[in-house]
């Protein structure tokens, strides 16, 4: 998941489809959250019990971003409509994508680096350092308060301009991270509907940008489990699985931009489903409709 995660986001920017500061300031929320919300309830809280819900609300997401298909719900959208047609037109005519692509113009790199270098410290330090956990909680709190002080952060893609506070992203982060924590599911799936309905992107920079997020969790993961709790890694089974992770990271990113905009939608669209029917059937039914059961 790390090296697909890695491969995948330096494709993306190459081709100018990862909005860098946003997935930074995701991961600002989201790795900070994902040790911090666990650490300071004890693991008293669980919604476990509620998951079924859970999956009435992923429903709810799917008919959502089938709402905002239409042309009432696709409105307030209309520079990510604007961008989205006019990639998916240079795709057509296989110029080079990457020239019109994500260009920042607006915003504090380094509160940006120095937050999110807090924030990946924070979880190294509650990971493998047994003393001392107080320092941790005051480097998460640093790095979310400097978010606040990164101001905005606007950037142009394919002619329109796109712009948002960079706490928005930081606090979605943190939300997305304590519903996988107190649901115990992997939340990765739900940075899409937040980065389409929420900070407005088109679908063409969802995924470079979500695989950032992924990318800077797995790292901190992988180093605690491996340096802090002395996992054995089986090298040869992961070296037969880099193959497939190499060629599908490598054929992703260039295979996608000749997907139109609305079939992107409609394929995470089918995944909602797919999960709601999963966590629904197996919150209120005791089992899962749909494999894995």
């Amino acid at each position: 998941m790390g090296i697909s995660g890695l491969i995948s986001s330096l494709n993306y920017y190459r081709m100018g489809r990862l909005v860098l500061p946003l997935g930074v300031c995701l991961a600002i929320g989201g790795v900070g959250g994902s040790w911090l919300i666990p650490e300071l309830t004890a693991g008293k809280i669980s919604l476990k019990d509620y998951i079924g819900f859970f999956g009435l609300i992923v429903f709810v997401l799917g008919f959502f971003l089938i709402y905002e298909m239409t042309p009432k719900g696709s409105a307030g959208k209309k520079q990510a409509k604007a961008a989205a047609q006019a990639f998916e037109k240079a795709a057509k005519e296989k110029s080079d994508t990457s020239e019109q692509g994500v260009k920042v113009i607006e915003g504090s790199w380094t509160f940006m680096w120095v937050a999110v270098g807090l924030v990946v410290l924070s979880a190294l330090w509650i990971n493998l350092i047994p003393v001392a956990r107080w320092i941790a909680y005051i480097l998460v709190l640093i790095g979310w308060g400097m978010a606040f002080k990164i101001g905005n952060i606007r950037f142009t893609f394919y002619g329109q301009e796109f712009s948002f506070k960079a706490y928005v992203p930081m606090i979605g982060g943190i939300v997305i991270a304590a519903l996988a924590s107190f649901l115990g599911i992997g939340g990765g799936f739900l940075f899409v509907p937040f980065l389409t309905s929420v900070a407005g992107l088109p679908m063409f920079l969802v995924a470079g940008t979500s695989a950032l997020v992924v990318l800077i969790g797995m790292i901190v993961s992988i180093f605690s489990y491996m340096v802090g709790k002395g996992v054995v890694i089986a090298w040869g089974f992961i070296g037969v699985e880099l193959i497939g992770i190499f060629i599908g990271s490598m054929l992703g990113p260039r295979t996608s931009k000749f997907i139109p905009e609305k079939m992107l939608k409609w394929i995470f669209i089918v995944l909602a489903f797919y999960v709601g029917i999963r966590y629904t059937s197996k919150g209120f039914l005791g089992f899962s409709l749909l494999p894995p059961f």
